[in-house]
Protein backbone atom coordinates (compact mmCIF):
# COMPACT_ATOMS: atom_id res chain seq x y z
CA UNK A 1 0.00 0.00 0.00
CA UNK A 2 2.47 2.54 0.85
CA UNK A 3 4.43 1.71 -2.47
CA UNK A 4 0.94 2.83 -4.19
CA UNK A 5 0.47 5.70 -2.24
CA UNK A 6 4.33 6.97 -3.14
CA UNK A 7 3.73 6.05 -7.12
CA UNK A 8 0.44 8.28 -7.26
CA UNK A 9 2.65 10.80 -5.19
CA UNK A 10 5.14 10.66 -7.95
CA UNK A 11 2.45 10.83 -11.14
CA UNK A 12 0.48 13.36 -9.30
CA UNK A 13 3.74 15.29 -8.33
CA UNK A 14 4.28 15.28 -12.37
CA UNK A 15 1.39 16.37 -13.40
CA UNK A 16 1.73 19.23 -11.07
CA UNK A 17 5.18 20.28 -12.66
CA UNK A 18 4.08 19.72 -16.04
CA UNK A 19 1.19 22.29 -15.44
CA UNK A 20 4.25 25.03 -13.71
CA UNK A 21 6.35 23.39 -16.45
CA UNK A 22 4.02 24.90 -19.25
CA UNK A 23 4.24 28.12 -17.82
CA UNK A 24 7.67 28.49 -17.61
CA UNK A 25 9.36 30.08 -20.56
CA UNK A 26 12.77 29.00 -21.94
CA UNK A 27 16.01 31.19 -22.01
CA UNK A 28 17.54 31.85 -25.36
CA UNK A 29 21.06 30.41 -25.12
CA UNK A 30 21.88 29.55 -28.69
CA UNK A 31 20.94 31.47 -31.76
CA UNK A 32 20.35 28.90 -34.80
CA UNK A 33 19.25 30.28 -38.38
CA UNK A 34 15.68 29.67 -39.19
CA UNK A 35 15.44 26.78 -42.00
CA UNK A 36 14.03 27.72 -45.17
CA UNK A 37 14.30 24.30 -47.08
CA UNK A 38 11.85 21.33 -46.77
CA UNK A 39 15.01 18.83 -47.40
CA UNK A 40 17.10 20.89 -44.92
CA UNK A 41 13.80 20.76 -42.19
CA UNK A 42 13.19 16.96 -42.82
CA UNK A 43 17.66 16.08 -42.36
CA UNK A 44 17.49 18.44 -39.18
CA UNK A 45 14.38 16.66 -37.79
CA UNK A 46 15.02 13.18 -38.09
CA UNK A 47 18.81 13.80 -37.04
CA UNK A 48 17.95 15.66 -34.15
CA UNK A 49 14.93 13.06 -32.96
CA UNK A 50 17.83 10.08 -33.89
CA UNK A 51 20.32 11.53 -31.39
CA UNK A 52 17.80 12.47 -28.53
CA UNK A 53 16.55 8.64 -29.21
CA UNK A 54 20.87 7.73 -27.76
CA UNK A 55 19.87 9.85 -24.48
CA UNK A 56 18.62 7.45 -21.70
CA UNK A 57 20.25 8.10 -18.68
CA UNK A 58 19.14 11.83 -18.37
CA UNK A 59 21.99 12.74 -15.80
CA UNK A 60 23.31 16.04 -15.84
CA UNK A 61 25.23 16.22 -18.88
CA UNK A 62 22.58 14.06 -20.93
CA UNK A 63 19.86 17.09 -19.59
CA UNK A 64 22.11 19.87 -21.28
CA UNK A 65 22.63 18.00 -24.39
CA UNK A 66 19.26 17.34 -25.11
CA UNK A 67 18.80 21.24 -24.20
CA UNK A 68 21.67 22.39 -26.98
CA UNK A 69 19.72 20.09 -29.35
CA UNK A 70 16.30 21.33 -29.05
CA UNK A 71 17.34 24.56 -30.84
CA UNK A 72 17.81 23.21 -34.36
CA UNK A 73 14.65 20.57 -33.41
CA UNK A 74 12.55 23.73 -32.44
CA UNK A 75 13.39 25.29 -36.20
CA UNK A 76 13.08 22.17 -38.22
CA UNK A 77 9.48 21.63 -36.44
CA UNK A 78 9.13 25.67 -37.05
CA UNK A 79 9.17 24.96 -40.18
CA UNK A 80 6.19 22.65 -40.64
CA UNK A 81 4.19 24.74 -38.73
CA UNK A 82 4.74 27.66 -40.95
CA UNK A 83 4.01 25.67 -44.24
CA UNK A 84 2.06 22.71 -43.17
CA UNK A 85 -1.01 22.77 -44.01
CA UNK A 86 -4.44 21.12 -41.88
CA UNK A 87 -3.76 18.40 -40.23
CA UNK A 88 -0.39 18.11 -40.56
CA UNK A 89 0.30 21.67 -39.55
CA UNK A 90 -1.95 20.98 -36.20
CA UNK A 91 0.43 17.77 -35.78
CA UNK A 92 3.68 19.85 -36.64
CA UNK A 93 1.72 22.54 -33.69
CA UNK A 94 1.32 19.56 -31.04
CA UNK A 95 5.07 18.97 -31.80
CA UNK A 96 6.16 22.27 -31.59
CA UNK A 97 4.63 22.41 -27.81
CA UNK A 98 6.09 18.87 -26.92
CA UNK A 99 9.58 20.30 -28.41
CA UNK A 100 9.12 23.26 -25.73
CA UNK A 101 8.23 21.28 -22.97
CA UNK A 102 11.59 18.80 -23.21
CA UNK A 103 13.48 22.08 -24.10
CA UNK A 104 12.46 23.88 -20.39
CA UNK A 105 12.30 20.35 -18.78
CA UNK A 106 15.98 19.49 -19.79
CA UNK A 107 17.24 23.19 -19.43
CA UNK A 108 15.87 23.16 -15.63
CA UNK A 109 17.56 19.64 -15.41
CA UNK A 110 14.46 18.38 -14.52
CA UNK A 111 15.02 14.36 -15.82
CA UNK A 112 11.66 12.51 -15.17
CA UNK A 113 9.42 15.42 -16.76
CA UNK A 114 12.49 15.21 -19.74
CA UNK A 115 11.27 11.38 -19.85
CA UNK A 116 8.06 12.07 -19.96
CA UNK A 117 8.18 14.74 -22.83
CA UNK A 118 10.61 12.47 -24.58
CA UNK A 119 8.29 9.54 -24.74
CA UNK A 120 5.20 12.15 -25.55
CA UNK A 121 7.81 13.82 -29.03
CA UNK A 122 8.82 9.98 -30.03
CA UNK A 123 5.35 9.39 -30.26
CA UNK A 124 4.50 12.64 -32.23
CA UNK A 125 7.39 12.30 -34.46
CA UNK A 126 7.31 8.82 -35.21
CA UNK A 127 4.06 9.20 -36.45
CA UNK A 128 4.32 13.10 -37.89
CA UNK A 129 7.74 11.38 -39.84
CA UNK A 130 6.23 8.30 -40.96
CA UNK A 131 5.42 9.51 -44.75
CA UNK A 132 8.74 10.35 -45.68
Amino acid sequence: MKYVLLILLSISSLSFNAQILAEEKAVQHKVVADITEVDTAKAVFNDTTAELKTKQELNAAELHEIHMITYSLEKAVAYFVDTKQGQAQKDAEKLAGVVELVHIASENNRSAETRVYLDEYFKLADAFSAAW
